[in-house]
């Protein structure tokens, strides 16, 4: 296959950066991509207005211009951290897991919801915290783990990602033909299915209330719920300072089978964006508000 210049030079700089950020220490890496962020924050201003006109437009008019700054700024810094710390994800053991004491009770909470499932369960999470880390950490306690992503539009990248992701036993499945009747599948045999909901849909879908607004997201975590009669367990990732990462669980959900369909997916999605609405609301620096297909943008 013949690659553009462009896809090239991309793959070279992923490569390069990719060496850099392995070979260092973790806290220079991270001095490397908090540099990064602030060239980008405050130089370039990457999307920087769109991410404060979100975040007043959902926390309000209570804030000041200093508070906003400070909630993109963090955001942002955020992101380039996670960034970072996927690169290095093959380093990790459970010997060396950048967590606080709640992994145990999360680890022990995933186990228990697979126990008493008859199928398997649907871990739920947002784009909050370094959301890619918990599948990693569950993986790494052997935990049955899969998830889906897009195709990306290097196949350079793409095939550099994919090797990246089967460093670990967890399988992502790409977003393609059959992928629904392989979830399913894989739901029966007991899985962990890992999938974040806070994603504007680009096909009219589900109207969900979610951050002071009305998102048009999928319902796929409802709809597989309530397919293969399992729970979906909330919960969302916190980055304390620069490195290290707490879990917190949210509250369960589980399919009324005597509902009618469409009705029980509409109150289980409902449910889900409520909690995390409520997660986000608390604690806004830990969102990501600088996605370019922004959930509560319309059609």
């Amino acid at each position: 296959m013949m690659h553009s210049h462009k896809h090239r030079i991309e793959y070279a700089f992923l490569l390069l950066f990719g060496t850099t950020i392995r070979l260092l220490p973790l806290r220079i890496a991270l001095l490397l991509g908090w540099l990064i962020a602030f060239i980008g924050h405050y130089l370039l201003r990457f999307r920087r207005a769109e991410a404060r006109r979100r975040i007043r437009h959902v926390l309000g008019k209570k804030l000041t211009p200093a508070q906003i700054n400070k909630i993109a700024w963090i955001s942002w810094r955020n992101l380039c951290f996670n960034i970072v710390e996927a690169i290095r994800f093959k380093t990790l053991s459970r010997e060396n897991l950048p967590v606080d004491n709640s992994a145990a009770s999360f680890i022990s909470n995933l186990r228990n919801q697979l126990k008493e499932s008859p199928s398997g369960a649907i871990a739920a999470t947002i784009h909050m915290g370094n959301w890619d880390l918990a599948g990693i950490i569950i993986d790494l306690h052997h935990i049955p783990i899969f998830s889906i992503a897009r195709r990306q539009k290097n196949p350079l990248t793409d095939t550099y990602l994919n090797r990246a992701r089967k460093s670990f036993n967890m399988e992502v499945l790409l977003n393609d033909n059959h992928v629904l009747k392989e979830i399913v599948c894989r739901l029966t045999q007991r899985q962990l299915f890992a999938i974040l909901p806070d994603v504007r849909n680009p096909r009219p879908a589900h109207k969900i209330p979610f951050l002071n607004g009305t998102a048009n997201l999928g319902a796929g975590a409802a709809f597989f719920a309530r397919k293969c009669d399992c729970p979906i367990q909330p919960f969302i990732t916190h980055r304390i300072g620069w490195s290290q990462h707490t879990f917190i669980l949210l509250h369960p959900i589980t399919p009324d089978p005597t509902a009618e369909k469409d009705i029980d997916q509409q109150r289980m999605m409902e449910e889900l964006m409520t909690q995390f609405t409520s997660a986000i609301k608390t604690n806004p620096e830990q969102y990501f508000w600088y996605n370019k297909r922004w959930v509560l943008d319309p059609l």
